[in-house]
């Protein structure tokens, strides 16, 4: 039997691309001062990274719930195979062909690059961290075998960013989260942090 597309999902990965160009070019533009970074370029910017970006997670996780099955052991190394080399293969391919020319051409680019092991496996280029951390949601990620189990899976899931949003006391994610994020930040533009 032959799988049949959905179209609304094609839509939302359509659009969801749209706005991944319009928003790294106009931070391309701004960087580079050819636009001015006024409130309505922080507005537009600050608005579709709200949403964007949460879309694609979106339909992936759709698809995945709808596409694969992992309840054992033996279903997770096989899915771990497939998506390592599904999402692997254009991740390192790109990484790796970015990496060369940021090297290659470091006195042209906006942002510097680390090293070759650095930028693959522990702080990925820019354009290509959504497969990055596509890949390892998916190690962590079951598959519910029916609605039931799905909504326990959603309800766990949004209690857990109930607590990073609203706080949790010493156990807030966010206590932890943001040190981290500010520490990738900051080891990957210095100039960010000073």
């Amino acid at each position: 039997m032959e799988k049949q597309r959905e179209l609304w999902v094609d839509n939302v990965k359509v659009i969801a691309c749209i706005l991944v160009v319009l928003g790294h070019f106009f931070q391309s533009m701004t960087k580079s001062n050819v636009l001015p970074s006024n409130d309505l370029y922080q507005w537009f910017n600050q608005t579709i990274y709200y949403f964007h970006v949460p879309l694609f997670f979106i339909c992936s996780g759709y698809l995945y719930q709808k596409l694969s099955v992992v309840n054992d052991v033996h279903s997770w190394g096989r899915n771990v195979l497939k998506k390592l080399l599904v999402l692997g293969i254009p991740y390192f391919t790109f990484s790796l062909a970015t990496w060369v020319l940021k090297t290659l051409f470091s006195s042209s680019v906006n942002s510097e690059i680390g090293g070759l092991g650095d930028t693959l496996f522990l702080h990925p280029t820019s354009p290509y961290w959504y497969l990055y951390a596509l890949f390892f949601l998916f190690l962590i990620t079951p598959t519910f075998r029916n609605r039931s189990m799905a909504m326990i899976g959603l309800i766990i899931a949004l209690a857990i960013k109930a607590v990073g949003i609203f706080g949790g006391g010493v156990w807030s994610a966010s206590h932890f989260i943001h040190p981290f994020k500010r520490n990738l930040v900051c080891y990957r533009y210095v100039s960010e942090c000073a």
